[in-house]
């Protein structure tokens, strides 16, 4: 489904109980001049109704709804790619208890135990190696997904490219 049929700015806009019938247009409504008791005249506001139907987009109104479409699309790819390696090391250390929760407790504190007992220094190195495989995984990860999400951006953009 093109995202500008959706946008409210693109919807059919309801027409009131006192307009014209479908088909003929609707008259503008304008209110008087008001004027306050300090004799300041104020405009009261214009109400301007239009015709039956749908409105047509823009084209600039399509293009914006298209960015917004596309950031939004992106945003959920890349929280998902991100959420994804982020479980990897929960996945692995699960494999390697056997699927036991105690056993993979056991290795989670063998870890923790190991991380600080070391030096400042290897802290460090330890952290700056994990953070590189973390964005190297995501970066494979962001590989394999990009096609099919081109794909799915492609189908969800405006059908009307004039």
């Amino acid at each position: 489904m093109p995202l500008y049929l959706a946008s409210p700015f693109d919807r059919a806009i309801e027409t009131p109980p006192r307009a014209a019938p479908p088909g003929q247009p609707t008259p503008e409504i304008a209110l008087p001049l008001i004027s306050p008791p300090g004799n300041v005249p104020v405009l009261a506001p214009t109400l301007v109704l239009l015709p039956d139907g749908p409105r047509k987009a823009s084209k600039l109104g399509r293009h914006f709804a298209d960015l917004w479409y596309i950031l939004v699309k992106a945003g959920a790819f890349l929280g998902a790619i991100y959420l994804m390696v982020l479980g990897l090391p929960l996945l692995a250390f699960l494999m390697l208890a056997g699927g036991d929760p105690e056993r993979l407790f056991l290795h989670l504190d063998n870890l923790s135990a190991h991380y600080l007992a070391a030096d400042h220094a290897r802290r460090a190195l330890f952290a700056g190696e994990l953070t590189l495989g973390f964005f190297g995984v995501a970066t494979f990860a962001a590989i394999w997904r990009l096609p099919a999400f081109l794909d799915d951006v492609a189908a969800g953009l405006s059908e009307d490219r004039t």
